[in-house]
Parts: C-alpha cells; sequence; structure tokens
C-alpha cells in the first residue's frame, strides 16, 4: 500500500497533532479523542446497525473487552419508536453535547434531551466480562432504573429491558449478546 492510499483511508472523526504518528501513546489519542456521535436512532430495527464504542479494538488492546455487550436502546419521541444498536467494548456515556477525550458521549440532544431533564453527562455505561453496569454521572434531574433511583456514582447492573429514566427520558435497554455468549 502506497502513502497516497493510506491518505485515502484516514478516518476523519479524529485530528493528529503534528507528530503524533510517532507518538507511542498515538494509539489511545486516537481512539479517545473527542468526536461526535457520528449516528442516531434509527426508525426501524429490521436491519439495524450496531456501532462499535468507544472504538473497535485491535488484537493487541488491554484497555477493552475482547467481545462486546451487544445492546439496542429503544427511545420513543412522541408516536414514533426509535433504536439504536450498539456493540459496548468500553465506556460510553449517555447525555447531550458533545464528546470530549476520555469520554465518548451518545447526544442525545436532538431527541428532546434538553427539555427532558438528561445532564450533558448524564449515565456512564461500563461494560465487564460479565455485567453491564449504569453510573449516574452527578446528573440534576436523576437516574433510574425500573423505578429505582440510581445513587450518583453508584454502580447497578443492567439487564435486558431495564427502563432507563434520564429526566424524564425514558429508554429501555435490550440486551442481545454478552462478552461470555
Amino acid at each position: 500500500m502506497t502513502e497516497s492510499d493510506n491518505q485515502e483511508h484516514i478516518d476523519e472523526t479524529f485530528i493528529l497533532p503534528k507528530g503524533a504518528e510517532n507518538n507511542p501513546l498515538n494509539m489511545i489519542y486516537e481512539r479517545f479523542l473527542s468526536h461526535f456521535t457520528p449516528f442516531g436512532f434509527q426508525r426501524r430495527d429490521e436491519d439495524i446497525v450496531y456501532h462499535p464504542l468507544p472504538y473497535v479494538p485491535k488484537e493487541d488492546d488491554v484497555l477493552l473487552l475482547e467481545k462486546p455487550w451487544r445492546i439496542i436502546l429503544e427511545l420513543y419521541d412522541e408516536d414514533h419508536r426509535m433504536v439504536m444498536g450498539l456493540d459496548l467494548y468500553g465506556d460510553v456515556v449517555l447525555g447531550r453535547g458533545d464528546s470530549r477525550p476520555g469520554r465518548i458521549l451518545i447526544d442525545l440532544e436532538e431527541y428532546g434531551a434538553r427539555e427532558l431533564g438528561v445532564s450533558r453527562e448524564h449515565l456512564l455505561m461500563r461494560p465487564t466480562r460479565n455485567k453491564l453496569f449504569a453510573i449516574d454521572q452527578g446528573s440534576t434531574n436523576r437516574t433510574t432504573i425500573n423505578g429505582a433511583p440510581a445513587g450518583r456514582g453508584v454502580a447497578m447492573t443492567l439487564h435486558d429491558q431495564d427502563l432507563l429514566n434520564l429526566g424524564n427520558m425514558v429508554i429501555m435497554i435490550h440486551v442481545v449478546s454478552t462478552p461470555t455468549d
């Protein structure tokens, strides 16, 4: 592959500083640099696309899970049902606005998040090999899981068909597969 071929395959989601290509921390910088969520909820789930977050790990990557938690987030907006497929290899935040380095954020702004009381960084979803956790990030309008209040900073286990209330936004989680399946 020539240098011009490499340039055609550059992921423009990431902007590296000069000289970063030769830096040993480049892998971490590349993968955790702030970026916008390049996808959104779909109206139908027949051909659902699963988005790898925070990124697809390489074979030698020790930072993320080898196999993801495959989940579907289901959201109702007025009379419409929308779904978002995710392959979670590591931590992801549900909230509104842009991501920042080390914090990949699923932006819920266009789904009425501000009006429904969703904080900028409302809920952290942390996948581990055996469990998927939800951790309230100190949200103003609190988080509940199946109606039970989630304490700030307290890890609560998520299960298939759990209802997450981020402020007044309701999202149902569907667990399609786990890393141990």
